[in-house]
């Protein structure tokens, strides 16, 4: 009897981690959030592209998860975060008001070999003087699978 062998990607979790501190963009636009260290210690393999993490294989309904730590607001604003596999926004965190917080992330979405994930921060803090810091190290970090 013959038998029919379907390949598909492999897939192996990655992670990146934020490097060094960094103020926020411009208030009440989408800005990418950049400056990121692959953790290959954690996650073996993992690639940092651009300001965002690679895919290591594709899958249907890969978990995604990021944390954006936020500090300093020099006045209280309103924050989110969004995730971005490719040009597509896959999911959006909740809208946090004040001056400092954790945006989380999480949600599964489709991803093929080899494509970016990349982290958008908005905030509605008006001056640039008062505007708040990304935490960087392994607090601030985005992970497929």
């Amino acid at each position: 009897m013959p038998h029919i062998f379907v390949g598909g990607d492999s897939f192996s979790p990655s992670a990146m981690t934020k490097n060094g501190n960094v103020v926020t963009g411009a208030p009440n636009v989408w800005t990418v959030v950049g400056g990121w260290t692959a953790d290959t210690v954690g996650y073996p393999g993992s690639v940092v592209s651009g300001n965002g993490l690679q895919a290591q294989g594709g899958a249907a309904a890969a978990p995604l998860i990021a944390n954006v730590v936020f500090s300093g607001a020099g006045m209280v604003g309103t924050f989110q975060a969004r995730l971005l596999v490719g040009t597509t926004v896959v999911a959006t965190s909740a809208a946090i008001s004040g001056m400092s917080g954790t945006l989380v992330v999480n949600t599964t979405a489709p991803i093929a070999a080899g494509e970016v994930v990349t982290i958008e921060l908005t905030h509605t803090v008006s001056s640039s003087l008062w505007y708040a810091t990304i935490t960087g190290g392994a607090v601030t970090f985005l992970r497929i699978g």
